[in-house]
């Protein structure tokens, strides 16, 4: 987002704040893909398709690696303070539950985070693992004195031994009990609880509401009964008098 284009639209303040959270979290993601990207060209450097490589391809190679890191936590960021910023009461509800969540998460033990994050992550962690093993296996292949063909054989072999090992390992991790399985459990529950929260308030909300005006009502139904009542009291009063008068000036 750029704050120049978006200027006119809702508060200025806030799209500043929103607009330096943005870039800042770009800097940081394009900083640390950049450091990535640079630093696993410098491992490969000796390798002769890396090296075969223009400059100029080396070069983009880095940057993209870098933007698309910067691209991902800057959009990561505007959610994030949007989320923040929010101040509605399904706003208020889920971060409420969000902070219970992390304190929830602070009280695990390392052991525990992990395992509740391969859990949770299970297809990840399954995918990354097989894009390592092939990238692993095709490096020591390359070692090896097979032609191409076969060097792409034995590295899609061994992937798929890999591949088939990190999944077995992954199902028996599921079987683990763990603390966090108390964790993802109430993570799972989180939006369904904070919009039943969200319409349990508002009901409660609506009632109130709903209460106030009736009492209000019928408050002044009695106020105005008692007016009425109290100049009845006082007409039948004049009357009285005003015919007492008369009897007493006819006598």
């Amino acid at each position: 987002m750029s704050f120049g284009t978006h200027r006119e639209v809702g508060d200025v303040k806030y799209r500043e704040a929103q607009y330096n959270a943005t870039l800042t979290a770009a800097a940081e993601g394009f900083a640390i893909g950049s450091a990535a990207t640079l630093g696993a060209g410098y491992l490969l450097r000796q390798r002769p398709l890396i090296q075969r490589l223009p400059l100029a391809i080396r070069t983009s190679l880095v940057v993209s690696g870098g933007v698309m890191l910067g691209v991902i936590y800057a959009d990561k960021a505007g959610i994030a303070f949007d989320n923040m910023h929010y101040d509605d009461k399904g706003a208020k509800v889920v971060r409420r539950k969000e902070t219970l969540l992390e304190q929830e998460w602070n009280q695990l033990s390392t052991f525990d985070k992990g395992l509740t994050y391969a859990k949770e992550n299970r297809f990840k962690v399954v995918i990354g693992s097989w894009l390592a093993s092939m990238g692993i296996s095709w490096l020591y292949i390359q070692t090896q004195p097979l032609s191409t063909a076969q060097k792409i054989v034995q590295a899609r072999v061994w992937a798929q031994g890999l591949t088939v090992a990190s999944m077995i390992g992954m199902a028996a991790i599921t079987t683990i009990p763990s603390a966090g399985d108390k964790y993802l459990e109430n993570q799972k529950n989180e939006a369904r609880s904070s919009w039943e929260q969200i319409v349990d308030q508002s009901q409660k909300s609506d009632y109130a509401g709903t209460a106030r005006a009736a009492f209000a009502s019928h408050a002044q139904e009695l106020k105005d009964s008692a007016t009425k009542v109290a100049d009845d009291i006082k007409n039948s009063a004049s009357k009285a008098t005003d015919e007492l008068k008369a009897k007493v000036d006819s006598n």
